[in-house]
């Protein structure tokens, strides 16, 4: 039991410093594409005479976390959504008795 215990921290730290390292390895990857961004759009900015010349590069998009929303706790939106639901499972269980039927019938031809 200790054995594994240890193996497990073992392989933990060593996952934890690979992450460290591919997370510096992605931010020195992210400045080089920044400054290959921003070479191009200097290069690219002054030939067209566009006005671009003073461009400033796109940054690039930031991962947005996953908004989390909140529990309905209005009783009449949760009558209806309980109503609802009802509904789309009778529905639901009127198809598949079609759908029951109709293979027995196929197969009963």
């Amino acid at each position: 039991m200790v054995g594994q215990i240890s193996q497990l921290v073992a392989a933990n730290e060593t996952l934890q410093r690979e992450n460290r390292q591919l997370a510096e390895e992605n931010q020195r990857l992210r400045a080089e594409l920044t400054e290959i961004g921003s070479a191009l759009g200097s290069l690219t900015g002054t030939t067209g005479g566009r006005g671009r010349r003073g461009a400033v590069p796109l940054p690039l998009p930031e991962v947005k976390p996953r908004r989390q929303r909140r529990p309905i706790t209005d009783p009449e939106q949760l009558e209806r959504r309980k109503q609802a639901l009802t509904k789309a499972r009778a529905a639901r269980a009127e198809k598949l008795a079609e759908a029951r039927a109709a293979a027995a019938a196929a197969s009963g031809e």
